[in-house]
């Protein structure tokens, strides 16, 4: 399958008969040594045209393209994706890491199976990737299998890798003959969008319990809520996550630490289990109806 530069292209279900259309917008960036075919590999998959001569990336380059992916069930995911080439030089990647990573949902990584130093400095790559970005899905690209018959990487350095990144997927790639382009993109990409569902999956979560905790010290009225008695009511939850809700409902002014709904700020990790909460008005509108406060909504970047 070919996709084209900033075209969309159906990969499985129709938009007629989906159940939701989910819309996302994706950074997915490829990283490497230079000249071991990270813009070719981006040409044969974007544009299904490969260059016998080598022309350097200076700086970096953005390929948009857009795909509708069929998700579980009939949904259908529209994404907007932005894939990022960086130049292989340290030296860039030191000046450009800020802006080149920020807000990465996906890594592609290539190395050169002529050279095994190129696998080897991927490591130095995501070092500073994920510094940046944070843990996202990552998978390796052992680029040029065309050239076999003078491939350097061996078990060694194979299991090297599994070591250094066990979860990563591996793709043998040949941008001059297409060998496995479509499989590494494909699969990165669907690690990419799982990735930003499950995000979205928590984020909900969060949500639904942020508004149980807010349920519970509202009903109680002028009684409010010490810390204590919330860990009581919930033992199921850790209580790291129910102080993280608690500082939240306070930001969002939906509780106080005063009946009289003064602003005071503690974190809830530094004061005592005594403390209590109160809902605050806003609080008590919110958890009597709490989708429909919007100071509710969190969004995923």
């Amino acid at each position: 399958m070919v996709i084209m530069e900033g075209q969309g292209l159906s990969r499985g279900r129709s938009l007629l008969t989906a159940v939701r259309i989910r819309k996302m917008q994706l950074k997915i960036v490829l990283v490497g040594e230079r000249r071991v075919g990270k813009t070719s590999l981006l040409e044969r998959y974007l544009k299904n045209h490969f260059a016998e001569a080598y022309t350097g990336t200076l700086g970096g380059r953005v390929y948009p393209t857009d795909l509708e992916i069929g998700l579980d069930g009939e949904d259908i995911a529209l994404a907007h994706i932005a894939f990022f080439d960086l130049m292989g030089e340290h030296s860039v990647r030191q000046v450009f890491a800020e802006p080149f990573f920020f807000g990465t949902q996906g890594v592609l990584a290539v190395c050169d199976v002529e050279r095994p130093d190129t696998l080897h400095l991927i490591k130095d790559w995501m070092e500073v990737m994920t510094k940046i970005a944070g843990p996202v899905p990552v998978g390796i690209a052992f680029n040029k299998i065309d050239r076999a018959d003078s491939m350097a990487i061996g078990p060694e350095e194979t299991a090297w890798l599994r070591k250094e990144f066990p979860t990563a997927p591996m793709f043998m790639t040949s941008a001059r003959t297409g060998q496995g382009v479509e499989d590494a993109f494909s699969t990165i990409v669907s690690l990419s969008v799982d990735a930003v569902l499950a995000k979205g999956r928590a984020s909900r979560s969060g949500r639904l319990f942020r508004q149980r905790i807010l349920l519970f010290i509202a009903v109680r009225g002028n009684l409010g809520s010490s810390k204590a008695e919330l860990f009581s009511e919930f033992k199921a939850v850790l209580p790291a996550q129910i102080m993280e809700e608690l500082d939240n409902l306070v930001r969002l002014e939906a509780l106080a630490l005063d009946p009289s709904g003064t602003k005071t700020f503690i974190k809830a990790a530094e004061a005592p289990g005594t403390t209590r909460y109160w809902a605050t008005d806003r609080g008590k509108r919110i958890s009597e109806s709490p989708k429909g406060d919007e100071l509710m909504i969190e969004e995923i970047v």
